[in-house]
């Protein structure tokens, strides 16, 4: 799937995709704009996309046959890509293959389309409250995919390093930024405290700032 030429104007044009945080970052796309605008000198286009609950692979494929996910390449021709995906396999408790297929499938269709890919790293979000919140029958699903995918309860650490090394492998490291998540989120239970809404899961308003705070700054220096 490959969009038209690069656009001829100035604009730089920035696009949010994956699941819940890229959802809820609609609320929040003025700050990041407003940020780089000013220090780029420059018009600045943020759009956020996003579906809350999506796994990677439902993010990758999305990206094929949804049309608001099609939309999000198809329409502006974006130069940077956010992606927010691999937080809710890990709340799932997917295995460490899907995860790493799924991203390697959404990197080379950004790369493919000469859009720069922004990775978020698995962030360090509250795995046991977000457990605790299911409900039984959910919880008994979650038991059953440990075993199945052979995913421990805490994964996170497991997927930040199986990203690491995708990226390695694929000798991707010229090509994407990662967000590492203690660049912004490695305090424990007072980030959670501070950068979480109650759930410890989702980012609140100032979790949001910080964050795009850390994406502007990755941009800057890529330019």
């Amino acid at each position: 799937y490959h969009i038209s030429d690069k656009h001829q104007d100035d604009t730089l044009r920035i696009a949010y995709i994956g699941d819940s945080w890229a959802f809820m970052h609609r609320e929040h796309e003025c700050h990041i704009n407003k940020l780089l605008e000013k220090e780029l000198r420059q018009p600045v286009m943020v759009h956020s996309y996003g579906v809350c609950g999506f796994t990677s692979k439902e993010i990758h494929e999305n990206l094929f046959n949804n049309s608001k996910f099609r939309q999000f390449l198809h329409n502006n021709e974006y130069d940077y890509c956010y992606i927010s995906a691999g937080i809710n396999d890990t709340y799932k408790k997917m295995s460490i293959r899907y995860y790493k297929q799924s991203m390697d499938g959404i990197i080379q269709l950004l790369l493919f389309n000469n859009i720069h890919p922004i990775i978020q790293e698995i962030p360090d979000y509250d795995i046991n409250l977000s457990f605790e919140r299911q409900k039984t029958s959910r919880k008994i699903l979650r038991r059953l995919s440990m075993i199945i995918n052979n995913t421990p309860f805490d994964c996170k650490q497991l997927f930040r390093d199986a990203l690491d090394e995708l990226i390695h492998e694929k000798m991707y490291s010229e090509k994407v930024s990662i967000l590492n998540y203690k660049s912004w989120n490695g305090n424990g239970d007072k980030d959670l405290d501070n950068l979480y809404r109650s759930d410890k899961l989702h980012l609140n308003n100032n979790g949001y700032a910080i964050l795009d705070n850390i994406i502007a700054k990755i941009i800057i220096t890529n330019k």
